[in-house]
């Protein structure tokens, strides 16, 4: 017998040589690892614990139960560098692995899982943390993606990489896990729901315990009949940035918004650009853009259009600050209320609010919050410039629904003449036009 194979050594003398050279090659046939493209793989019989290279891939395959199973891969080609082979394997289509201990990208077929980024996910997980990259293409996935702590998923842009979830009652990416999830990037790719006439998952959903430090660079969202990103009540994401997020052919009519934040708490989240475009092809109804109920919110820029109604629903004691708000509607089935509607004893700030298409009731209303039984407060409203011939506001800029709290004053930065008290509760002075230096309401 051989060291190593014990492959047999007939004796000196020995006659009947094809039995033990029969066995052998049968035993070399398996020892042998086999070396060809992947696309190949099916030529070749997976006897049980043979071995197969894909040449062009660098995957690597073991025969179990009939079939060939990945163990993972030692990356492709041959110059050995640690890029070339994750831009090999991207070029490939594989969604690939960079693990913090792995010595080699890893990667993971879409053609043969229905999950493929939460594999890669679980792949670099177990391997200490880590970056999952995507290839161009559309990659289908089952839903939801559930990113673990210290983990990037980063696609090669919006246009490029889009992530398709197959299952309609699965949400896109979730934060659910119970130690809570912190330092995770998404970067670079669509997030596309089922689309249809039917109800959807949410986009992005935080569903327990606390989200810290995500940071969120460009994406897109399409076709999820939903909220595109949510915050359920008794979660509170914090210190989470979000550069630039698009959304085209959403429809939310028949939820608080597109962006909900529910919760009580979540302090220092800041979102660059928000440009949304939702649709009412399956509410009928228009969709509200922002609404807060909790916790700290910054924005920018936020720009609509499509069937865009009421941009900005504060309510409680949520703490916002918006930048630009840019209001163009181009399809509502209805004239909203207002652009934005604050309620309740939270801090806002609005810098400035430009109207280029659509009607609305009023540009501002104040008025009294039922969840949490109290009048408006502590608002900084900003100045409302209407662009175009197409713009129209039928009632007023500010709408004094409810009386203002004296102790907990608000401030408009114009006029007196715009200010329409709708309320009979007569007047506190807690509301102040700066048009003329100050005139209360």
């Amino acid at each position: 017998m051989t060291d190593n194979h014990q492959y047999e050594t007939p004796a000196a003398g020995t006659l009947n040589w094809d039995g033990p050279l029969n066995r052998n090659f049968e035993r070399i046939d398996t020892d042998a690892e086999i070396r060809d493209t992947d696309a190949s793989r099916s030529n070749y019989v997976a006897k049980e614990g043979a071995k197969f290279l894909a040449t062009d891939t660098g995957n690597v395959y073991l025969g179990e139960g009939g079939s060939w199973r990945q163990l993972g891969t030692i990356g492709s080609g041959s110059s050995g560098s640690g890029g070339s082979d994750t831009t090999s394997l991207l070029l490939s289509g594989y969604v690939v692995a960079l693990g913090k201990t792995n010595t080699s990208p890893q990667s993971v077929d879409p053609a043969e899982t229905d999950t493929p980024i939460q594999d890669a996910l679980d792949i670099v997980n177990a391997a200490g943390g880590g970056e999952v990259r995507l290839p161009a293409g559309v990659i289908e996935e089952t839903g939801p993606i559930r990113p673990y702590e210290e983990t990037q998923l980063i696609g090669l842009g919006v246009e490029i990489s889009k992530v398709s979830i197959t299952d309609r009652d699965a949400d896109g990416i979730l934060f659910d896990r119970d130690s809570g999830v912190s330092r995770v990037r998404l970067d670079g790719f669509a997030l596309n729901g089922p689309a249809g006439t039917g109800p959807t998952g949410v986009a992005i959903h935080h569903t327990n315990k606390d989200t810290q430090d995500l940071f969120v660079g460009r994406l897109l969202f399409w076709g999820w009949n939903n909220s595109v990103y949510r915050v359920d009540e008794g979660v509170g994401p914090f210190q989470c940035r979000h550069e630039q997020l698009t959304i085209y052919e959403c429809d939310a009519g028949d939820q608080d918004g597109l962006f909900e934040f529910r919760s009580w708490y979540g302090p220092a989240n800041w979102f660059g650009t928000i440009a949304a475009y939702p649709s009412a092809n399956v509410s009928g109804q228009n969709t509200t853009v922002f609404f807060s109920r909790g916790g700290t919110q910054t924005v920018d820029y936020l720009t609509m259009g499509g069937s865009a109604g009421v941009a900005i629903d504060q309510t409680w004691d949520s703490v916002i600050e918006f930048g630009n708000v840019h209001w163009e509607p181009t399809s509502n089935p209805t004239n909203p209320p207002a652009i934005i509607r604050l309620r309740g004893h939270g801090t806002a700030v609005i810098d400035t609010v430009k109207h280029v298409t659509g009607v609305a009731d009023y540009v501002y209303e104040l008025g009294y919050d039922d969840y949490n039984g109290r009048g408006p407060g502590r608002k900084i409203l900003g100045p409302y410039i209407e662009l175009g011939a197409a713009a129209d506001v039928t009632g007023g800029i500010v709408n004094l629904a409810s009386p203002v709290d004296p102790a907990e004053p608000s401030l408009y930065q114009g006029s007196p003449d715009d200010v329409t008290v709708t309320h009979n509760e007569g007047s506190t002075g807690g509301f102040r036009a700066l048009g003329t230096a100050g005139t209360g309401f």
